[in-house]
């Protein structure tokens, strides 16, 4: 009897490992009432991922992933903006395996075991090649929209403030129709440095937007997602340091916002922040005068 396969059907169109050639992200953490997540986490055979925090006590956390990223293909120079909208669980049939950490050790990496990972709920993206890599590779519920964002960067030094939009595409190019908007003053925050651990992330095969998150006819994969630097991490966010951050989900009847809006509510408070932004490969320094006082005059 034939062993059943370990790895999904390779796509000939795409190859693995994807190698990011730049990468500005941020991640924002919140904690939600799990009952919230459970209706998202049907038939995914995946469990909210549980917390030793006094504060994750019936609660599961979700996260808002956003990602700058480029990559080199040959002669072409992809670009691309995307978010996912991820609920932190594990699967059900290894419970007994999954330790229960702290927020903090979580997000330091200490799950050596990397069963603990990011289910994807919504992925839109602005980029049609990186949608269809998503969904046939990644099973992704991935979808093509537009942004608005400005991300602070080695080469625009004076921007300090994390700020995105994404569109609804169902009314391409109106910028009044927002699925939402955040923004992230960092400045004024303790920093911390954290291991960059590799990320378990988890998807349904088939992929594609307008499926439901699980089935019991699909197959739950996961993947393993490698960031070649350390994260800042801001931890222990007090009261008065939620004014730093603002979140607005659109009134759009899109799928995704609607799915944030029952799941966040209208007054989410921020439990964690992640950052990651690859450093430069080169640089090339300002130009000096060669041949001054020779020149005629």
């Amino acid at each position: 009897m034939a062993k059943p396969p370990i790895f999904p059907p390779v796509d000939p169109v795409f190859k693995m490992p994807f190698f990011y050639s730049s990468l500005s992200l941020i991640w924002t953490y919140y904690w939600v009432d799990e009952k919230l997540v459970l209706p998202l986490l049907k038939d995914t055979r995946l469990k909210p991922a549980r917390f030793t925090d006094p504060e994750a006590k019936g609660k599961a956390l979700v996260s808002l992933n956003f990602q700058n990223y480029a990559a080199l293909l040959g002669m072409v120079i992809s670009g691309t903006n995307e978010i996912e909208f991820n609920v932190h669980c594990y699967p059900a049939k290894d419970e007994a395996a999954v330790p229960v950490l702290s927020l903090q050790d979580y997000l330091y990496g200490q799950d050596a075991t990397k069963l603990i990972g990011e289910m994807r709920l919504h992925v839109p993206a602005d980029n049609a090649v990186a949608v269809q890599a998503g969904v046939k590779c990644f099973g992704e519920r991935k979808f093509l929209t537009s942004f608005d964002y400005m991300v602070p960067t080695p080469d625009a030094p004076t921007i300090e403030t994390w700020s995105y939009t994404v569109y609804d595409p169902t009314y391409e190019g109106d910028k009044t129709r927002a699925i939402y908007t955040l923004t992230a003053d960092l400045t004024t925050m303790k920093r911390q440095v954290a291991n960059g651990s590799p990320l378990t992330l988890y998807s349904m095969l088939p992929g594609g937007p307008d499926r439901p998150p699980g089935g019991k006819d699909m197959d739950l994969i996961g993947s393993r997602w490698n960031m070649f630097g350390v994260y800042d991490m801001y931890l222990g966010i007090a009261p008065a340091q939620q004014k730093n951050f603002t979140l607005k989900v659109g009134p759009t009847q899109h799928p995704m916002a609607i799915d944030m809006r029952n799941v966040l509510g209208k007054s989410a408070k921020v439990c964690a922040v992640r950052v990651f932004v690859s450093p430069p490969a080169a640089a090339e320094n300002r130009a000096f005068y060669v041949d001054l006082g020779t020149k005629k005059k």
